[in-house]
């Protein structure tokens, strides 16, 4: 059940810098509860300019209201890790937009706002095995994925991060054979994700297909999914998390 309607304070508790290209910030929100599906997502809503304290938004069908008038930006980011009513929440680092510069300054007692969450993870039926698939902005949301696969479950993930120092470690009790894809020049050039699974060796049986990267990107994917290797729409999420054409986040 899409519960985004739903709005919470969020203080920072801690902000770290992951790798070179990701920044993790653990935030305390008092009475926010999982969705209980790996990819789930929810909005941040971002201080103004103006520096206003943080208000609770109202859900105005695709828009919101706040109670003293002063709109926040918000964006969707997917919860990396949840520990009783701590989120862990990954931001990619880069040169501009509202999430990356409040991130890259925001301190431990800081406070926006956040919604409830959303998700999509999951086939309908019963597959043999998954292909997991994102860039930085999708990570965070793979790797929990990952992380929670069972143990007898067979998957393949191809990660694309801007160089080796941006991998981060794979822990799943699942069989996963993992593809770290390094581009230099990443949220500018087309993605390298499309041709690595273009030229993947596919596992034998029923596939489930999840990605989450950049627009054109899951674009060329989500065709060759159903078309060329005929996966049923129940079996495939994938998701444009932002457009370099627009250069715009999820």
């Amino acid at each position: 059940m899409d519960r985004t309607n739903e709005t919470y304070f969020a203080d920072v508790v801690s902000n770290e810098l992951l790798t070179p290209h990701m920044r993790r910030i653990v935030f305390a929100v008092d009475g926010w509860t999982s969705s209980g599906i790996a990819d789930e997502w929810v909005r941040l809503f971002f201080p103004s300019p103006g520096g206003e304290d943080a208000a609770l938004p109202v859900s105005q069908g695709k828009g919101w209201s706040f109670p003293d008038g002063v709109p926040r930006e918000g964006r969707w980011y997917s919860v990396r890790a949840i520990d009783g009513a701590r989120l862990t929440i990954d931001i990619v680092v880069h040169e501009s937009g509202v999430a990356a510069a409040w991130a890259a300054t925001a301190e431990p007692g800081s406070r926006i706002a956040i919604t409830g969450p959303d998700g999509r993870y999951g086939a309908d039926v019963a597959v043999d095995w998954e292909l997991i698939a994102a860039d930085m902005t999708g990570l965070p949301a793979a790797l929990r994925i990952l992380a929670e696969l069972p143990a007898g479950r067979r998957a393949i993930a191809v990660l694309e991060v801007q160089d080796a120092a941006d991998e981060q470690p794979v822990n799943s009790a699942a069989d996963v054979e993992v593809r770290w894809l390094h581009n230099p020049q990443h949220g500018h050039a087309p993605s390298l994700l499309p041709a690595a699974i273009r030229d993947l060796r596919w596992l034998d049986g029923s596939p489930y297909v999840w990605m989450s990267a950049e627009a054109a990107a899951t674009r060329d994917i989500r065709s060759f999914a159903r078309r060329d290797k005929k996966v049923p729409n129940g079996c495939a999420h994938v998701v444009g998390y932002w457009s370099m054409r627009r250069n715009t986040a999820r």
